[in-house]
């Protein structure tokens, strides 16, 4: 995807477009910026002796993109000395504050008005593109808002204006990141065509439902001669749209789309990173899952319909995999893929028959794509990746794993049969009676091998737990992992029984993907790229909430603590309902 920068072709914002990366700030942008050739439009060049125009330009630019008071200035520069020096002042000759009263910036830089404030838009749009921590208006706070604790109505009023940023944020971020096609004659915007998807996601509504609803909300009452009632978007001629893009057409665009909302929050999940970057940036948990959307339809030339495991209530499904970075209190779906067809898999690369995919091939999918934000540390990922494949995939990349192990008939089911004779440790106070194997085998098709290669890890057998949704009830715990661990000591078993138990860290996104549902438009269509747009589309409402969760719960000081979002999707959903006027 295009970074940008050919869009802005003079001044501040091309100097921006170039400059801003996901790590710059005001100090770096500050120091790189060329403002002299605006100083001859300063009006009151007199003032330069006590007020220079540099420093001045670049507060009157700063207040700008920040959206912050001019009056504030002073007071704010004092307390971030950093900003002050890069824009050219000494601390002890800052200006006052009737220096900097909006009467007398505006007459100063009266011709530079609207070059400011067009490039302000620029550099905030960019600084959200990019990630960089400039223009941040979701990661502030008001000056009126106090530290202590808000009341419940503080609370509420908070989520109603971060709500409303992050509805605008959809709209000026996300979207224009999602190219879809359009005829060239068409009455209608591009972007009216992905609001109409978020009406539908938003709404719960099929397309063609979400088309009519959209025309109401722009016009309650229309003249039905206007041309966008004649020829503007309608749920068929989103439907027209979708089928126009292949699978990974629409892969591209909305795992681009879901980069533009975990980056907006990035800034601040970067402050609350410990020093050694283990929180949520730097080096990350990531869980991989493949959920399973039910069809019930006609399967002929379906080929990207797949069966279900036996525990389901439905026979037939598509499949999707995700990749989601695991904080604590922030699961931001990063990546997400299709499975199902030979088509979109390099099936080639294995011995033996061509299968509709390779799992091992899934998760170098979804881990490559994690790796553009992130460096992993660890990976937790759902029973379907017990596979030689992936196990190969992990060791190559140097990562540790936990995966819930398959129980098959030959290998791992007998253990779990036999836990009782093979468990070592007693119940007693702070012991765990488990088993472990180290350098287990495991033999399948690994990709540029044979079918029957052979990789190595370890096997960790926990005793039943009654609140253990992943595996068969009353049976006990197997996992795969490349952690070292050990049953020989009560020691051992206590920190093997620690380091396996890590995998409910992910526990907050088993029920992310039936949200991720809950956030995804509907249709009938049997075109298999409509469905895959509304799911990957779904990921992006999805975030949206996240971050809507995320940023409240920081306000009000709980976001060290709570494992669980604080605002439920319904009522999410509920609320954007009304708010939806402001997409349109």
């Amino acid at each position: 995807m295009s970074d940008g920068t050919d869009r802005f072709n003079i001044g501040l914002s091309k100097q921006a477009a170039n400059l801003l990366t996901a790590d710059t700030d005001w100090v770096t942008l500050a120091s790189e910026l060329d403002v002299s050739r605006y100083a001859p439009r300063d009006a009151h060049p007199e003032w330069s002796g006590s007020l220079p125009f540099r420093p001045m330009f670049l507060s009157y630019l700063w207040a700008t993109v920040e959206q912050e008071s001019l009056s504030g200035i002073p007071d704010r520069l004092s307390e971030r000395p950093e900003i002050a020096r890069a824009f050219g002042f000494e601390m002890d000759t800052l200006p006052s504050e009737s220096s900097c009263k909006p009467v007398r910036l505006e007459s100063r830089f009266e011709g530079l008005q609207r070059t400011v404030e067009s490039a302000a838009d620029d550099i905030r749009t960019l600084a959200a593109e990019r990630g960089a921590p400039i223009g941040c208006d979701l990661l502030t706070r008001d000056d009126a808002e106090e530290d202590t604790p808000p009341s419940n109505r503080t609370v509420q009023r908070l989520l109603r204006k971060k709500g409303r940023q992050v509805l605008d944020e959809l709209k000026s971020v996300a979207i224009p990141s999602v190219s879809i096609p359009r005829p060239d004659e068409a009455v209608y915007e591009q972007e009216e065509l992905l609001v109409l998807e978020a009406i539908a996601s938003i709404k719960q509504k099929a397309a063609h439902d979400s088309g009519e609803k959209m025309g109401d909300m722009k016009n309650p009452n229309p003249d039905l001669d206007d041309p966008f009632y004649e020829d503007g978007p309608s749920g068929e001629t989103l439907l027209e749209s979708l089928k126009q893009m292949s699978v990974d057409q629409i892969a591209t665009v909305l795992n681009f789309a879901l980069r533009k909302t975990y980056t907006r929050a990035k800034p601040r999940l970067r402050e609350l990173e410990h020093d050694n970057g283990s929180r949520f940036g730097t080096r990350a948990k990531v869980a991989l899952d493949i959920t399973y959307v039910a069809y019930y339809g006609d399967r002929d030339e379906m080929k990207w319909v797949q069966g279900t495991p036996d525990d389901k209530g439905y026979n037939w499904c598509h499949k999707f995999a995700t990749a989601v970075i695991v904080g604590e209190n922030t699961h931001f779906v990063v990546g997400v893929c299709p499975l199902g067809s030979s088509d979109y898999a390099e099936t080639d690369a294995y011995a033996g028959e061509n299968k509709s995919y390779y799992v091992g091939d899934v998760a170098r999918r979804l881990l490559s794509i994690a790796e553009e934000y992130v460096t992993i540390r660890m990976v937790y990922a759902d029973r379907e990746f017990h596979a030689a494949d992936v196990i190969q995939t992990l060791a190559a990349k140097d990562l540790d794993y936990v995966i819930p192990a398959q129980q098959d008939k030959h290998r791992i089911g007998p253990m779990c049969d036999q836990f009782e004779q093979l468990k070592r440790g007693h119940h007693e106070a702070n012991d765990t009676p488990l088993y472990v194997k180290e350098e287990f085998p495991m033999h399948g098709a690994v990709k540029g091998g044979v079918s029957n290669s052979k990789v190595y890890t370890n096997v960790v057998v926990l005793p039943p737990d009654e609140d253990d949704e992943t595996h068969d009830e009353g049976s006990p715990q197997p996992f795969l992992t490349s952690l070292d661990v050990s049953d020989e000591l009560a020691l051992d078993r206590r920190r093997a029984r620690e380091q396996i138990e890590t995998y409910s860290d992910r526990g907050a996104i088993e029920n992310s993907y039936a949200s991720i549902k809950e956030a995804a438009a509907w249709t009938t269509s049997k075109e298999f790229e409509v469905r895959w747009f509304h799911f990957a589309f779904g990921c992006v409402v999805y975030n949206m909430w996240l971050l809507v969760d995320f940023l409240t719960q920081d306000r009000i000081g709980v976001i060290e603590t709570r494992k669980k979002p604080r605002i439920t999707l319904s009522r999410f959903l509920d609320w954007l309902d009304k708010e939806l006027i402001t997409l349109i």
